[in-house]
């Protein structure tokens, strides 16, 4: 159990204390659950603008007339906050394609948002759902912290309008949104789901765009895709084998391996559609070499997922992890793809020069697709996917070509037979072209 927090104020994206006040101010559940949709719509436009003063209240909003009645307006003010959240600092990436937000929170903690540029104009904004983690993964900089206290459905929802407000007028908005910043969300279970239905409701992302992440607390895992359908899940894996994973992640010892895989595969079936990440954190000299490979491969074989491999960000943790070398992780991609036929990526690592890639985030003054891009074309059977490291920026982000150019790259390096019977395919249909040609002429001049 985390511990409490003491807070003055709730935020108006706490949908259930803002509907439950609306029902008895209207003296009508049905009334309130209706104007309470139309208000967090408005609050999520209102609050995501780069020129909306930090300090603005509900009172600074102007209400269509259909909304609320003028005496409504004036208390919802007096009860709700437009942002119990500050943006206390920003950090950009040299490259000015990730941005590592500190948040100051109502009781004096503070937690790390990320908000990260992709091509082609697609921003994916790094939830936190936590201040801090007890799950102490060995090479994760917020595990250090402690679990400190859980976020609350605003205050995670605040975060997106927090990024959306950074992005600057007129421009691009967040499009994805991932529960990997601090926290396990699991372990905050009730609050993520909350935080998912506003996101979805009031800032219009649709659930595809929404992956919650986690280190495998089963009992949520099972009723994840029941609670928040059509949420993605990502897996973070880590080791191949129970006695591997146990000394990386600690809790792997109360929630076993086999047991983990079983509960992924119940979150699969769940329903045709369901979507999982296997995240795996390649830490030089422990998880990277053939054999944890081949483990790998044995461990996801024939399971609909995509393998995202993460090389080690450097970290303040005692634990004196290194980075893998860049060829020991294309051994292992080659490996899975080739031989297992694996789904597998090499993320990017964006945002490592402000602390802000993947586990760095420690409240330190921070893919190339988009995580759930990738996961919605997790169906989408090809060879094998090779990635290559980029520039960092400022967050982890997967690397990955759409399924188009994946085919295409696999087409160029196709075998000579593949490429003779393509040639002769052409050419039959060439002549089947021109003779129907000639026929037709023929069949005019008479």
């Amino acid at each position: 159990m985390a511990p409490a927090r003491a807070r003055a104020r709730d935020s108006v994206f706490d949908a259930i204390a803002l509907r439950s006040w609306l029902a008895s101010t209207l003296a009508s559940e049905r009334r309130g659950g209706k104007h309470a949709l139309e208000i967090l719509k408005h609050c999520a436009a209102f609050a995501s603008r780069a020129d909306v003063d930090a300090n603005a209240s509900l009172r600074d909003i102007e209400w269509p007339r259909s909304t609320l009645a003028n005496d409504v307006r004036v208390s919802i003010a007096d009860r709700f906050e437009l942002r119990t959240t500050r943006v206390a600092s920003t950090s950009t990436s040299r490259d000015g394609r990730t941005t590592k937000l500190l948040i100051a929170l109502q009781d004096g903690h503070s937690i790390e948002t990320c908000v990260m540029r992709h091509a082609r104009g697609r921003v994916t904004v790094c939830v936190s759902s936590q201040v801090g983690c007890r799950m102490g993964c060995t090479f994760c900089a917020t595990g250090t912290l402690g679990e400190l206290g859980n976020l609350t459905v605003g205050e995670m929802c605040e975060q997106v309008a927090h990024a959306n407000a950074v992005l600057g007028v007129g421009n691009m908005r967040c499009r994805n949104v991932v529960f990997m910043g601090m926290g396990e969300p699991l372990n905050n279970y009730d609050a993520v789901i909350g935080a998912c239905e506003v996101m979805r409701s009031a800032f219009g992302l649709a659930a595809s765009k929404i992956t919650v992440s986690t280190v495998g607390v089963i009992p949520k895992m099972l009723t994840l895709a029941r609670d928040a359908p059509g949420t993605g899940l990502a897996l973070s894996l880590h080791a191949p084998t129970q006695e591997l994973r146990q000394t990386i992640v600690p809790t792997a010892t109360a929630y076993k391996l086999n047991d983990l895989m079983r509960a992924l595969d119940e979150y699969l079936a769940s329903a045709p559609k369901m979507k999982a990440m296997i995240e795996y954190c390649v830490l030089g000299g422990v998880n990277d070499d053939e054999t944890c490979a081949e483990q790998l491969g044995e461990l996801l074989r024939g399971k609909e997922v995509i393998l995202n491999l993460i090389p080690f960000n450097p970290t303040d943790t005692p634990a004196g992890h290194v980075p893998p070398k860049p060829e020991v992780v294309q051994a292992m991609v080659k490996i899975l793809t080739k031989k297992y036929d694996i789904f597998t990526t090499v993320r990017h690592t964006m945002g490592d020069d402000i602390d802000g890639a993947c586990g760095q985030l420690a409240l330190k003054g921070h893919v190339e697709s988009d995580i759930e891009d990738l996961m919605s074309v997790q169906k989408v059977k090809v060879k094998s996917t090779k990635t290559t490291a980029a520039k960092s920026t400022a967050v982890d982000t997967p690397s990955i070509s759409s399924p188009m150019e994946s085919r295409a790259k696999w087409k160029l390096g196709a075998s000579p037979t593949e490429c003779a019977l393509l040639g002769v395919s052409v050419a039959s249909a060439a002549l089947l072209m021109f003779s129907i040609f000639l026929r037709r002429a023929r069949r005019d001049a008479s």
